[in-house]
Formats: structure tokens, sequence, C-alpha cells
């Protein structure tokens, strides 16, 4: 109630202030909404697909979808969610030259729903030039059972990339060093994918669109 009261006497003096900050301490920080709701009752698989194997590691690969994956059984985006590895698998083990569609490889492991996450670029580690890792992607949803694509309503998918923020520290000097790093900037990935589908602070917003 106090805190009302000075809200509503600084709103009435000119050149306070206060308000601002209050208002902020109030409301909170601002946040991005879910770009897509995913249905919740839908059997639902995220498949990482590198056709040009730009990820130089599978560890990457496997990295970036559990840190999704872990998001999407926190915030209980899908009652179902079937393992990304299994449509690796399957992905790989394809004997057709990779002519397996993405919604082939739903179904093949019981998916209703793909979060199909294509790869454009990774940058690795570099020490010698202290660069830090990132990764391009592009996301789409695919209805597994009729191959259509759910979001977005661009054809090329939603474009993202992720960098290890500089917060978390710079290149270190070692291989060793190197590829922890690369981890790091993988987890974060996934966890910027899964933004996607559910709201969340600005502050914790770990993608940049690829314009930026």
């Amino acid at each position: 109630m106090l805190l009302m009261v000075v809200l509503m006497s600084c709103a009435a003096m000119s050149g306070c202030n206060i308000v601002g900050p209050i208002f902020f301490f109030v409301a909170g920080p601002p946040k991005y909404d879910a770009e897509f709701v995913l249905p919740k009752d839908r059997a639902t698989v995220i498949f990482i697909d590198d056709p040009r194997s730009q990820i130089p590691r599978r560890a990457l690969r496997v990295t970036m979808v559990e840190a999704a994956e872990k998001q999407f059984l926190e915030k209980g985006l899908v009652d179902d969610l079937v393992g990304g590895q299994s449509a690796l698998h399957v992905a790989q083990s394809d004997r057709s030259g990779g002519q397996l569609s993405v919604a082939e490889i739903g179904r093949a492991v019981d998916a209703e729903v793909v979060v199909w996450v294509t790869v454009d670029s990774f940058v690795r580690a570099d020490v010698s030039t202290n660069n830090e890792p990132s990764i391009s992607f592009r996301v789409r949803v695919v209805d597994a059972a009729d191959n259509q694509v759910l979001w977005p309503s661009s054809p090329e998918g939603r474009s993202m990339t992720v960098r290890l923020s500089s917060r978390i520290g710079s290149v270190a000097n070692d291989a060793g060093a190197q590829s922890t790093m690369e981890l790091k900037m993988a987890k974060n990935a996934g966890l910027a994918l899964s933004q996607l589908f559910y709201k969340h602070l600005t502050t914790a917003h770990a993608a940049e669109d690829r314009s930026i």
C-alpha cells in the first residue's frame, strides 16, 4: 500500500525521478513471449539436422539437443518428448542416401511433431585469434503426420545465431579448454532454441537473430 501511495504521489509531482525505477521493480524486467506454442498433447522430438557436417563433433549436437530437452521438460511444453538422439540415429542410419524426409524421421521414432533445427554454420573457438565459438541455424516445427510446416510461415525457418557470451570468459589457450568452450556454446544454443517456445526474461535470452 505504501508503495502505491509513493507511486501516486510521484505521478502527481513534476520531475519526480523515482517513478521509473519503482515501476520497473513492480512490473519486473521485460519478457519475450513464446514465438510458437507447441501442441502439448502430441509426441514431439527435437531433430538437429547438420546436412553439411558443420558441427565438428557429435558431442556438440548431443549437448545442444539435451539442453533444449531439459527446458522442454522443466517448462512442461509437451507431455511426451521423444529423445532427440533417436532421431539422430535414424538420420545417420538412413540407407536411402539421405532421402528420408523430416516427417519420415519423426514417424520412425513415433513422434507426431518434429522441432527441426537445420545447422547452417559453426564457428570453432580459435585460440590464435581469441575467437569465441558460434552457431547459426534455422528452426521449423513440422507435423510428422502430413509433412506440413506448422511454424513459421517463412519457408526458410526462424533464423538464429548463438555465440558464447564474452561474459562467460575468453577462449583459453589449450585444446581441452577450447572443447569446453564449444560445449558451453552448444548448451547455450539448446537453451536459446527452447526459449522460442515459452515466455522468458530478456536477460535470459541466449540467442541473437542472424541479422544482428
